[in-house]
């Protein structure tokens, strides 16, 4: 239980990241999905969201590891995919 918590942290770190990277970037498409909910909530309500999703993780991986473990994996995987598009798309 203890590895798997440390291994959703680091993902964690790693999410947080990729979400700065993309909050900081001007890139169209990202700024036309965060500015309405940023005006709306806060410049900062998305770091919110993202810090509740780590340690959902977490709570969940201290009940049963392995499903902790596979969902924010899953999360992770596919958040580093959306990363990888949105900076490597040509406009």
């Amino acid at each position: 239980m203890l590895i798997a918590i440390l291994a959703i942290f680091c993902a964690g770190v790693g999410n947080f990241a990729m979400h700065r990277a993309f909050m900081e970037s001007d890139d169209p498409l990202v700024q036309q999905m965060v500015k309405p909910l940023a005006e709306r909530v806060g410049p900062h309500i998305t770091y919110v969201f993202e810090f509740l999703l780590l340690v959902g993780a977490m709570a969940i991986a201290t009940r049963n590891w392995f499903t902790g473990l596979l969902l924010y994996g899953l999360y992770t995987i596919f958040n580093a995919l959306a990363f990888s598009w949105v900076t490597h798309r040509g406009d």
